[in-house]
């Protein structure tokens, strides 16, 4: 019965989908242990923390949660539905990380920095929202993106730029601030949430570079969705340093 569900899913859109919900249930996993963890403590960076741990991975929330609607009621999530799934919490993510980023490194630029990415993210939406829900005619193929099977799709157009310069911008701005803990070596405690968050940001990079723009076969779905799940894994790790890591550092 459970092998039925499954037959009108290629091998390769089947693993995708479940690949997708696991590394979706897995950044979940530890928001909301950072949730809990802000809700006791009420430290503002750990609120940015959970928004941006939460809405990093959403480009796979059609992947992992529309693969799991797929399989409950056979049909596609509505393209709207879908797109939006996808995207509305990417510059939330952003914005969430540049509020922790921008006061530890970049305090005076921080008000210009923020303004430069809120009106980036206006215009993202504007954009979204206009071709999604006010240009019926318009070739959304082109602008928006293609689905290539019920629950994954192609992003074109000013979608795939603000994907790509916030994929830059997370980057580019994680090895800087991962690299100023690294320098810390007075607070061994620091030193190891540099290495971790290292890691994290250099393997989403390279995970979301290669499911977005490589072609895809099994082996490579399976490494770079697994490059996505070490990611937040050490996002995690690197940000909080739980209690249970610091006794395997043997940290104070």
């Amino acid at each position: 019965m459970v092998l039925l569900l499954f037959v009108e899913l290629d091998d390769l859109t089947l693993l995708s989908g479940i690949l997708g919900f696991l590394a979706v249930c897995i950044a979940w996993l530890y928001g909301v242990i950072v949730l809990l963890k802000f809700i006791k403590t009420k430290e503002k960076s750990l609120g940015y923390f959970f928004l941006a741990i939460m809405f990093t991975m959403s480009p796979w929330y059609p992947s992992g949660l529309g693969f799991i609607y797929w399989v409950f009621t056979r049909n596609e999530l509505a393209y709207p539905t879908y797109v939006l799934l996808g995207t509305i919490g990417v510059p939330i993510a952003l914005l969430s990380w540049l509020q922790i980023y921008m006061p530890a490194l970049h305090q005076k630029q921080k008000g210009v920095v923020n303004l430069i990415a809120v009106c980036l993210s206006l215009a993202f939406y504007i954009y979204l929202f206009y071709f999604l829900f006010f240009a019926p005619l318009a070739p959304m193929d082109t602008v928006i993106g293609i689905k290539r099977n019920p629950i994954d799709i192609d992003y074109k157009g000013f979608i795939l730029v603000f994907l790509a310069i916030s994929l830059v911008i997370s980057t580019v701005t994680g090895n800087e601030f991962s690299i100023a803990s690294l320098k810390i070596k007075a607070d061994p405690s620091l030193v190891w949430k540099g290495r971790f968050l290292i890691l994290s940001f250099n393997l989403f990079a390279i995970g979301a570079f290669g499911d977005g723009f490589i072609t895809l076969t099994p082996p490579t779905l399976i490494i770079f969705r697994l490059f996505m799940v070490l990611a937040s894994t050490f996002y995690y790790i690197g940000f909080i340093l739980p209690k249970w890591m610091r006794k395997i550092l043997k940290l104070n």
